[in-house]
């Protein structure tokens, strides 16, 4: 402890403490005695009744019921997974090979007239359409798994990237494939 401290504990041990009034005592024990029974029974029997009548009636059930359906909901919305795109994944070509990559785009319904965006950046091109790096068009998807196989040719030696967007009442969903063109050349068979 400080010296301050120890002076202000002094201090107050020497001031005289006053004595209580009269009856004091009395009253405090009587007090503590009776804490319980302060009410009369009549009113703490009424009392119990009607806490008893709350829980017997069907209203206060039903709100807990709504209640609690409402949390569940609440929390299979904010707990259930978000439909994350598979990880980037990377394709490796030889150098002037045609390959077909494969998109999967996993619908949840049906989308009529979308949008579907294809861009290849780097050494990498779309196979009969050399002078194009973005090529869209409009069509129908089905609800469920769709598959886009793309004709890729490896142009030069480096890494590039093939992304397909989906357009389709104002939301979006993209998947990138990275792609690394490796400086030796395709075989031929």
């Amino acid at each position: 402890m400080s010296n301050d401290s120890d002076a202000l504990i002094k201090g107050l041990r020497a001031m005289p403490t006053p004595e209580p009034r009269p009856g004091f005592v009395d009253r405090a024990l009587a007090n503590a005695a009776n804490a319980g029974s302060h009410v009369p029974a009549a009113r703490n029997t009424a009392e119990r009744a009607g806490r008893r009548n709350v829980a017997l009636r069907w209203e206060i059930w039903l709100g807990a019921l709504v209640g609690g359906a409402v949390a569940a909901a609440l929390t299979v919305v904010l707990m259930r997974p978000t439909h994350l795109q598979p990880a980037e994944r990377a394709i490796t070509l030889a150098l002037n090979e045609v390959r077909d990559i494969d998109v999967l785009i996993d619908s949840d319904r049906d989308l009529t007239d979308a949008t579907i965006r294809v861009a290849v950046t780097g050494g990498v091109a779309l196979d009969g359409m050399a002078n194009e790096h973005i090529v869209d068009w409009r069509t129908d998807l089905g609800r469920g798994p769709n598959l886009l196989s793309l004709p890729v040719i490896a142009r030069k030696a480096g890494a590039g990237q093939l992304v397909a967007v989906v357009e389709h009442g104002g939301k979006t969903r993209t998947v990138m494939i990275n792609l690394t063109v490796s400086g030796s050349a395709a075989k031929r068979s």
